[in-house]
């Protein structure tokens, strides 16, 4: 069946309105609580202005995406699928992203070099002396003075400094692009916003600060389209922003809109209608469901648990058993399909997964990584037997575990993101499945002795540092001397990075632990 689509016009009407100012900051905030048609809304954007335009440059991102929260991760993202899309060169921003990684790099002990993410683009930025010793070259002539001086003066700055103004380099690439392409205009959709809280910052407004750059460096050049559940309270950050945001509510539907979307949808019934139109409080996820549930025989609903019961009973057992797997799971794939269907002798064929992918409640991440719906995933999660969920967390810690046991040199130098991934994920389920901090130490120990070699640091600075507060916050003797090996293993890795004031902070930190000891021998 066909999924119909009701217009929201009064959020239609401010991007139009957007699309055509071009005189000051475009940020348009679409909000609403789950279930209310944000990511729908999204799509036909997509579709009515921006898929077949020649006029517009768009890119996505849904930080549903966890790998993207980093502000460095998420710009290298933009610049390579901008890149792939419409054949653009961010020159600068490469040969920023170049003096990072000599400064980062070029002198530590790691043995795969040239495994690293993005190191085809910038290797040809390298002139290698008779020493062997690499240099950045940065052309004056290629980049105009501003651009040329702020690169030089990169080289003077910290390994962190430098990754800090990536996103200027960007922009200015971007604006020129702009300027010298067919395009008139460049749109931005940043999906589920206030997922970046999940990562670790000073501030609550350190979080999207690296965004609100990249607006300001940009300015009229680009409209930003931004999906939140709350509204965005930027001007807590800094006042002027309250003038900037143009932001519109996705609420339920009126009645007339909501009878209008069951009818499309196939159903015919008034009684029916009616009913679904009470039991679904007129919200489009739970209109969505019933029009996909309510297409044979049918007790009129009454709740929405109603509705969620008649859809269950019209699907069948193994399509069922990977939407509970998979509800556990931040995202999946096609290969994670297959490797359920071999372990829990499923049986899956194409069909049902050409139905799977077909259902409203699936959405696309980003290239073969796929989410269920939130609140069907919270639907399922109830009605799963707790040892169905053991059972559902194992499975998917071990389909990580297996892709960590079988990286290999050559493995990740010809997909080296394979350890975020997958060491992103394992550490997830790992936490699902077990609330044990000295487990979580040891686990992350040995895979730090797999993968230090990788350069796979800053993968281990960011969980090591998750893990910090509940080994300093216990008066447990093991827990202490775990926080000694945590503090040497977080002083290696800054080291590693190139930082060395954090580097030093945490060599002191294992002295002062370790002082007692040898004083008492």
């Amino acid at each position: 069946m066909s999924y119909p689509y009701i217009d929201r016009k009064v959020a239609d009407g401010f991007f139009r309105e957007l699309i055509e100012q071009r005189l000051a900051y475009r940020v348009l905030n679409i909000y609403g609580k789950e279930g209310m048609g944000k990511s729908r809304f999204i799509e036909y954007l997509k579709e009515r202005y921006l898929k077949e335009s020649k006029k517009f440059i768009y890119i996505e991102i849904n930080f549903e995406d966890r790998l993207l929260h980093k502000p460095q991760k998420a710009i290298l993202h933009l610049a390579k699928e901008l890149e792939k899309k419409y054949d653009f060169n961010f020159l600068s921003l490469w040969k920023a992203y170049a003096l990072l990684w000599k400064k980062r790099y070029d002198n530590s002990p790691i043995m795969y070099a040239a495994d690293l993410p993005y190191y085809s683009e910038i290797k040809k930025l390298f002139k290698i002396d008779k020493e062997g010793n690499a240099s950045v070259d940065i052309a004056k002539g290629l980049l105009g003075e501003s651009l040329f001086n702020e690169l030089e003066a990169l080289k003077l700055l910290d390994s962190q400094a430098i990754e800090d103004r990536l996103y200027k380099f960007f922009a200015a690439d971007l604006r020129e692009l702009i300027k010298n392409s067919k395009y008139s205009d460049c749109i931005f959709i940043f999906e589920n916003v206030e997922l970046l809280k999940e990562h670790s910052n000073k501030t609550p407004c350190a979080k999207d600060a690296w965004i609100r750059d990249l607006i300001t460096n940009i300015g009229k050049d680009a409209l930003f389209i931004l999906t939140s559940k709350e509204a965005l309270n930027w001007q807590n950050c800094n006042s002027a922003w309250k003038s900037v945001i143009k932001s519109i509510k996705l609420d339920k539907f009126g009645e007339k809109d909501a009878l209008r979307y069951l009818s499309q949808a196939g159903i015919k019934s008034q009684e029916l209608k009616d009913a679904i139109l009470i039991s679904s409080g007129a919200e489009p996820f739970w209109l969505s469901l019933a029009a996909l549930s309510f297409n044979k025989d049918y007790k009129l609903p009454t709740t929405k648990k109603d509705i969620f019961k008649t859809f269950l009973e019209t699907i069948d057992s193994k399509t069922l058993k990977l939407l509970k797997i998979f509800s556990h799971a931040r995202f999946f794939t096609k290969d994670m399909i297959k490797a359920a269907s071999k372990h829990f002798d499923l049986g899956i064929d194409k069909h049902i997964i050409n139905k799977l992918f077909n259902y409203p409640f699936i959405k696309e991440l980003s290239k073969e990584k796929y989410s269920i719906d939130n609140i069907l995933k919270q639907e399922l999660l109830r009605v799963e037997s707790e040892d169905e969920a053991i059972e559902h967390k194992v499975f998917l810690f071990t389909y990580y575990e297996n892709i960590l046991q079988s990286l290999d040199q050559e493995l990740i130098k010809n997909t080296p993101e394979l350890i975020d991934v997958a060491l992103e994920e394992a550490w997830y389920h790992l936490q699902l499945i077990n609330s044990e901090p000295l487990i979580h130490f040891e686990w992350l120990d040995y895979y730090i002795d797999r993968f230090y070699m990788y350069a796979a640091w800053e993968l281990f600075v960011d969980r090591y540092n998750k893990l910090l507060p509940k080994l300093k916050n216990s008066k447990d003797k093991v827990y202490l001397s775990k926080l000694a090996s945590l503090y040497n293993n977080l002083a290696g890795l800054y080291e590693s990075l190139g930082e060395a004031k954090l580097a030093k902070e945490y060599y002191s930190k294992v002295i002062k632990l370790n002082r007692p000891k040898l004083l008492s021998a």
